[in-house]
C-alpha cells in the first residue's frame, strides 16, 4: 500500500533533506516491508511529503523517523497517473 509521511520540518534545507532521503533509501526493505519512493519538498510551507510503499503505517512512521524526517502523520495515499495520448496510464504499479 502507498502511504505519505507528512513531515512538518521548519528550517530544513535541501542539503539536510537530501541526506535524510539517502538514509531512507538505504533503510528500505526493513520488516514489515517498507520502500521509500521519493519526496516532495514545499520550502515555503516547511513541509516534506515522503512516499513509501509499506504494509504498515507504523513501519512508515518508523522508517521516516529513522531517516531523520520528523513524521507527524502517515496518510493512506492513492497515486493517480496521467493518461497518455491513447487514454492509457503512463506509469503502473
Amino acid at each position: 500500500m502507498l502511504y505519505t509521511a507528512k513531515c512538518y520540518w521548519p528550517g530544513v534545507d535541501e542539503d539536510a533533506l537530501r541526506a535524510s532521503v539517502a538514509r531512507a533509501g538505504r533503510e528500505s526493505g526493513q520488516r514489515p516491508a517498507t520502500a521509500f519512493r521519493g519526496a516532495l519538498y514545499l520550502p515555503r510551507d516547511d513541509l516534506v511529503l515522503c512516499l513509501f510503499d509499506s504494509s504498515s503505517r507504523v513501519a512508515v512512521k518508523r522508517a521516516s523517523e529513522q531517516a531523520g524526517m520528523p513524521c507527524e502523520r502517515v496518510i493512506e495515499t492513492v497515486w493517480v497517473a496521467p493518461l497518455d495520448n491513447e487514454g492509457g496510464q503512463t506509469c503502473t504499479d
